[in-house]
Parts: structure tokens; sequence; C-alpha cells
């Protein structure tokens, strides 16, 4: 069985929503090191290690891998506890970050409980996802740049207006893809491949028929 699921793939690539589907269809903890960050600038009381994560989040800086790994491995150890399993999501980044998972994979007896899912689209796609992707100015909701989406004018979840993201300007992304790329990711599959298992899904398709790959391949190990 396994319980440890490794989202990965492109800027773009909807990890971060097929994370939160696959999770809450499996009973499984999403956890993102993204969200983990952000929360902890809105907590009152925050120690020495947490002052810095959060004061280089908000000069935006890299956040150390140390501190990545103690608020990550800390909620995995939680959700395997609480929850059928968890999904990891943009939690591996780099080929030392991997290791480092490894390492604690190792330490806990977790290793054969771990599988990664690539969902996989071209750098190409990714640019365009990005540059051409909404965000409502009422409730914040992200619009994906989709055959099934880029015709809204309003908001589907509150009908909020739609504009452009102020983050997501030609050059920003050719760099955001460059450092987080499938150049970037290659490594890191490589990686994986030689030491677990390994699903690639076309992140090209529809939403849910991405979803439906996902679920279909979940199902051969986790249920």
């Amino acid at each position: 069985m396994k319980n440890i699921v490794i989202m990965i793939g492109a800027p773009g690539s909807g990890k971060g929503t097929q994370a939160k589907l696959a999770a809450q269809r499996h009973q499984f903890l999403h956890i993102s090191s993204g969200d983990l960050l952000r929360s902890l600038a809105i907590k009152k009381k925050l120690n020495a290690s947490e002052k810095k994560a959060v004061n280089l989040m908000r000069q935006g800086k890299l956040v150390p891998d140390r501190i990545i790994f103690g608020l990550v491995f800390e909620r995995i150890i939680f959700g395997l506890k609480n929850n059928n399993g968890v999904v990891l999501d943009g939690a591996v980044r780099n080929l030392e970050q991997a290791k480092g998972f490894r390492q604690f994979f190792e330490d806990n007896s977790f290793e054969n409980q771990v599988l990664v899912l690539e969902i996989h689209i071209s750098d190409e796609e990714s640019f365009d996802r990005l540059t051409k992707r909404r965000v409502c100015v009422k409730c914040g909701e992200i619009i994906p740049w989709l055959p099934a989406t880029k015709n809204f004018k309003v908001c589907a979840k509150c009908g909020g207006d739609l504009k452009a993201r102020q983050d997501d300007g030609a050059m920003v992304i050719k760099e955001r893809i460059k450092k987080q790329g499938n150049a970037a990711i290659k490594k890191i599959l490589e990686y994986y491949k030689k030491i677990g298992k390994i699903e690639k899904i076309n992140g090209e398709q529809d939403i849910g028929k991405v979803q439906q790959d996902i679920d279909r391949v979940l199902r051969n190990y986790v249920d």
C-alpha cells in the first residue's frame, strides 16, 4: 500500500488542484509547504526558526530546507496517524530536498509507502497557463487558462470580476520555469525512478480527465 503520495509537476501543471482533490477523495491529508509557510505568517507566537522562515518568505527568498523539513515531516507523521495517508504538494522542489525526504522516510520505515506522481506538461504549456491565468478580485480564486475556463468573464465561485495576476509577467514566468520547469524536475524524477515507484500523468488534458487518470493510478496502490 502506498499512502505517501508525492505530486511533482512544472509550474501551472495543476498539481496543487489535483493534490487537494485526491486528498479529499481518499481521505488523505493534503500537505503544501507553501500553505504551511503562509500559516506561520498569521501565528501570534513564533520560535526563532519560524520567524526566520516568515521573514525570508516576505522578502521573496528561499526558506532553508531544514525549516521546510521540520514543518513537513511533522505533518506527515500527523497525517499517517490520523488520516488514510498524505499527499505532498510542492514539497520536493530540488534534488537535495528529495534526498532529505528519502532519509526521513528510511529513518521512519516509510520508504515502501511512497508513490511519486508526475503531472507532466511541456514548458510551453506551462508558460501559456501561467501568463494567461486570472484571479478573482473578490474571493481570490485562481482561474486556470484551460478550454473549460478561458472564456469565463466572472468567477464561477462567487461572481466576482477576473483580472490577470500581478506576478504573472512574461519575464517572471520564464525565470520561474527555468528554475522549476522540466529541466529541474528531470533530476528529481530520475532519482525517484532509481529508488521507488513513479507514475506519469498527462497534465495537458482537461482537469476532469487528469483527475480520472490520477484516481485510476491511486486505486492500484492505496485502495
